[in-house]
């Protein structure tokens, strides 16, 4: 099954350490590194910047000044709730981490093995992260498999020649779900039948050109089209509800 990209940031002071973590993620294609810390001021820089973070691998100790724990808990006074990893040479008393909301605790030295058991915790979490921001709704994709997306995941759903394509910002699934059936399913989470042939998530739309819809993510090329009666109710009720947004 596809899995959603993770975007990670990794903060550890120890080059070799580093190294170790950047091998252990290399086999997981469908998770980035998009940022490193060395400090803890750099690892709220950081985390507060970088784009579309999703999860943070964070030793306890980060050199002089601030720790990584020390840190973390800054940044969820400030708002930031990013699922977190936190690599240790000792422990911490669970006290210390329960209300914080660390996925998981891996002591040094750790195997492979055990670094692969905390991913899978990572991201089970974000699964059900993901799946209660949504409203607790899965969307069925039903082809020669079966995927599971939610409504975030989802820029448009697509019939072309009774072919019914679900496009992400990174694939077009082809299901066996009519459009129609989506259209009902989806009623309540913000997608429009703005074409008899595009359900659009109007949560995704980055900007609408005539009778073109552009999307905020997703590769180049991928857009939707508005029947021309529907243009102005469409734009009008977009409009409006990125106010809310």
């Amino acid at each position: 099954m596809h899995k959603q990209q993770i975007n990670v940031l990794i903060a550890e002071d120890d080059e070799l350490q580093q190294e170790l973590l950047e091998g252990y993620l290399a086999p997981y294609e469908h998770v980035r590194i998009v940022a490193k810390a060395s400090t803890g001021d750099e690892l709220i820089a950081q985390a507060t910047l970088a784009p579309n973070l999703t999860a943070m691998i964070i030793d306890i100790n980060l050199g002089a000044g601030r720790g990584g724990l020390e840190s973390y808990s800054i940044l969820k006074m400030r708002g930031v709730n990013i699922p977190t990893i936190l690599i240790t040479g000792m422990a911490p008393h669970a006290s210390v981490t329960y209300d914080l909301g660390i996925v998981d605790i891996v002591e040094k030295p750790y195997t492979e093995r055990r670094f692969r058991q905390a991913m899978e915790k990572l991201q089970n979490h974000i699964n059900y992260q993901s799946f209660m921001e949504s409203g607790g709704l899965f969307v069925p994709i039903f082809a020669e498999e079966i995927f599971q997306k939610t409504p975030a995941d989802i820029l448009y759903i697509e019939s072309i020649n009774r072919t019914i394509l679900v496009h992400t910002p990174s694939e077009a699934y082809e299901s066996k779900i009519p459009i129609k059936v989506y259209e009902s399913y989806l009623q309540d989470s913000y997608f429009y039948l703005t074409h008899r042939s595009f359900l659009v998530n109007l949560k995704k739309i980055s900007h609408i050109e005539g009778s073109a819809i552009y999307f905020q993510e997703g590769k180049e090329g991928k857009q939707a089209l508005i029947a021309e009666e529907k243009t102005q109710d469409i734009v009008s009720y977009w409009n409006n509800l990125k106010k809310w947004m």
